[in-house]
């Protein structure tokens, strides 16, 4: 049997090319299906992300796993077929197992150290044992990925920081202001400004806006995020009195927000304002940030913040690959010991030697004449006791034993080897 990967990632494959190849729930259980009636496979993983296709499969060593899952993908979706067969690279054994496991530590990410890929790694095991198509080797390796990424997060600082400029404007605004007590605006309806409000929204401000120019734009966006009050541009010199902060991201190529708007409402104003404004060209009137009840940050701010995380994450990147490399090493050791050839040889060496000592430690007993036929009885007798359980694992071939013979394998090691010791 084999380890193996096939995948597309954002590596080698651009997205307007990945994005052929994208497959619904159902899509992806079917597939699965059909895996695990494949006599061939032995268990299966789909893991799919905005980034990612991967296959993860235990199969026959001289099963063709690309031409099956070009023929299979082909299937599904026929479009893809010719997408996957042109960019799917191919991995197995230890490298496979080593990419597992930096994939759900964050290091194989576009955004070094993010978190929702461990979740998206969780996903899809889920979705393999829902389908029946994880069994004793995936079950072990990939809990094992996911200790592997959880130590690297608890132990090292490589997802330290906001990388992101939507994060990094809440992250921001946290340093200046509680948000939990704010009322808080969002001018724009775009995707940095819906993530801003969401990420706005995960600390609870006790109000929030949801400025645009196009209020039905707006109103989408509220509907989606089931929460906020949606205003257009030209309310929001009446609504300034109420706001504690203003996060501002849209595609205009004029300020949004000038300073003689906002003069009348700011001249006099003692409660504290804080403005981030992270479009490109900017929205608010710089002139703005004069006002003593202001604090205005623009993008620049945030990109220094952002380029010193990401250092910061970068150096951490070797410590984060050590503590992978010794789960990809501790997985490793567990899966070459459940070889049938070793496994037998060391259990009856050990029942051999067990023989011997317990023929010894009796030998006074019967006197030292029938020493030798003692303990050839004690030899003949374990030999005998370990025949059904060996018959049991060399069944069928060393290469294609089943999954409940691995777990006997497995029962042997942890029993009688201590191969297991510390897992």
């Amino acid at each position: 049997m084999k380890l193996t990967l096939n995948n597309i990632t954002y590596h080698n494959c651009p997205v307007e090319v990945r994005e052929k190849v994208v497959f619904t729930v159902e899509q992806r259980c079917y597939i699965l299906k059909q895996m695990h009636a494949e006599q061939a496979i032995s268990e299966a993983v789909i893991l799919e992300t905005c980034n990612r296709l991967e296959f993860y499969l235990y199969a026959k060593k001289d099963f063709n796993c690309s031409r099956f899952l070009t023929q299979l993908i082909g299937q599904v979706k026929p479009d893809a077929a010719d997408v996957w067969k042109k960019y799917n690279t191919k991995s197995t054994g230890r490298d496979m197992v080593q990419h597992l496991f930096e994939v759900a530590a964050g290091l194989d990410s576009q955004m070094i150290g993010e978190n929702q890929i461990l979740a998206q790694v969780k996903s899809a095991y889920k979705e393999s044992t829902d389908c029946k198509t994880s069994k004793l080797i995936f079950h072990r390796l990939f809990h094992q990925a996911f200790r592997a990424g959880k130590a690297v997060r608890t132990d090292t600082h490589i997802n330290c920081g906001a990388v992101s400029i939507g994060l990094a404007a809440v992250e921001l605004a946290k340093k200046n202001i509680d948000i939990s007590a704010c009322t808080a605006m969002v001018i724009g309806a775009g995707e940095n400004a819906e993530l801003v409000a969401r990420y706005l929204l995960k600390s609870q401000p006790a109000c929030l806006f949801i400025a645009n120019r196009n209020k039905q734009k707006a109103a989408a966006l509220h509907k989606r995020l089931k929460n906020g009050q949606v205003i257009g541009l030209d309310e929001i010199v009446q609504s300034l009195d109420e706001v504690d902060l203003i996060i501002s991201s849209t595609s205009s190529v004029e300020p949004v927000v000038t300073y003689n708007m906002i003069r009348g409402h700011l001249t006099n104003r003692d409660k504290p304002l804080l403005i981030i404004d992270i479009a490109v060209p900017r929205d608010i009137d710089p002139k703005i940030g004069k006002f003593k009840c202001v604090t205005l940050y623009n993008i620049d701010n945030l990109n220094e913040q952002i380029a010193n995380n990401v250092k910061k994450r970068s150096s951490e990147i070797p410590k984060a690959q050590a503590i992978v490399d010794e789960f990809a090493d501790k997985f490793m050791r567990w899966y070459d010991s459940l070889n049938v050839v070793p496994a037998v040889s060391k259990l009856v060496q050990k029942g051999v030697e067990l023989a011997h000592s317990e023929a010894q430690r009796y030998a006074k007993d019967f006197g030292e004449d029938k020493s030798d036929k003692l303990k050839s009885f004690a030899e003949s007798l374990v030999k005998k006791v370990l025949h059904g359980p060996i018959s049991y694992i060399k069944n069928g071939g060393e290469d294609e034993l089943s999954s409940e013979q691995l777990q006997a394998v497995d029962m042997i090691n942890k029993m009688f080897l201590s191969q297991d010791k510390g897992d």
